[in-house]
C-alpha cells in the first residue's frame, strides 16, 4: 500500500466533499457567494436627497435627486409605496454610484439607493444622516 498516495486520494475526496457541500448550501440559501474583488468593483457613497418627485408614469416609483459630493444626479427608486417625496428630503442615502444608467419609465437612473425588506410588505431606506455627502463606504 501506497500511503501517500493514499492519503493524497482521501484528501482529495474530503476536498471535493467540502466544495459540494459548500454549494449546496448556496444553492439552499438562494445567494451567491462573491469574492472580495468584485464587491471591490461596487462604488458605494454617500447622498443628500436634494428634491424628490413622484414619477408620472409609474405608481411605485420616485424620481431623487441626489449629490453626491460630486456632481447632481437622478435616481429612480420603487419606493413610493413606503415614502412621500417630503419625507425624503434633505435626508443622507446609500447610492450605489458605478451601476450602469437605466431608463425607468422615461426617467434616466444613474444609480440605486440601498433599501432593506424589513418585513412583508415592509421596506425601509438606509440613512445615514451622520456622514457627509460623498463619503466613500467600504
Amino acid at each position: 500500500i501506497d500511503i501517500a498516495k493514499e492519503l493524497a486520494e482521501l484528501e482529495a475526496q474530503q476536498k471535493a466533499a467540502r466544495e459540494a457541500k459548500e454549494q449546496a448550501q448556496q444553492k439552499a440559501e438562494g445567494v451567491a457567494q462573491i469574492s472580495i474583488d468584485e464587491f471591490a468593483k461596487v462604488e458605494l457613497r454617500v447622498a443628500e436627497v436634494k428634491d424628490c418627485e413622484p414619477v408620472k408614469r409609474a405608481k411605485k416609483l420616485l424620481k431623487l435627486t441626489l449629490d453626491d459630493g460630486r456632481t447632481p444626479r437622478t435616481v429612480a427608486s420603487g419606493i413610493a409605496q413606503w415614502y412621500k417625496p417630503e419625507d425624503l428630503i434633505g435626508h443622507k442615502v446609500v447610492l450605489v454610484a458605478n451601476l450602469k444608467p437605466a431608463v425607468l419609465c422615461g426617467v434616466e437612473s444613474q444609480g440605486m439607493i440601498l433599501a432593506a425588506d424589513c418585513a412583508k410588505d415592509d421596506v425601509k431606506v438606509l440613512f445615514v444622516d451622520n456622514m457627509p455627502a460623498g463619503a466613500k463606504i467600504r
